[in-house]
């Protein structure tokens, strides 16, 4: 397993996601380790919280397909994804 590297914007948002997530279910994700990520954004994608899910775009939109992938190799569900990339991304425009 390799171990990803994230930007530092990154890794401040999957910290307010695994914040914001452990205040409304109390649950705690290890995030050092590939599969504690992979456990929060799937955990992520079970919540009908709008703050969780724009908390969860806002850590996708700064990753890149490579990193994607990697995650989704590692088990990160399609259907974890709470709403669509597209809608925050800056590629778009």
């Amino acid at each position: 397993m390799e171990t990803l590297i994230f930007s530092q914007s990154a890794i401040f948002r999957l910290q307010q996601l695994a914040r914001h997530l452990h205040r409304q279910t109390g649950a705690r994700y290890k995030l050092s380790t590939t599969q504690g990520i992979v456990g929060l954004l799937n955990a992520s994608g079970e919540t009908h919280s709008a703050n969780i899910r724009h908390r969860y775009a806002a850590f996708v939109n700064e990753l890149d397909d490579e990193q994607l992938e990697k995650l989704t190799e590692e088990g990160l569900r399609k259907e974890a994804a709470p709403m669509s990339r597209v809608l925050y991304s800056r590629r778009t425009g």
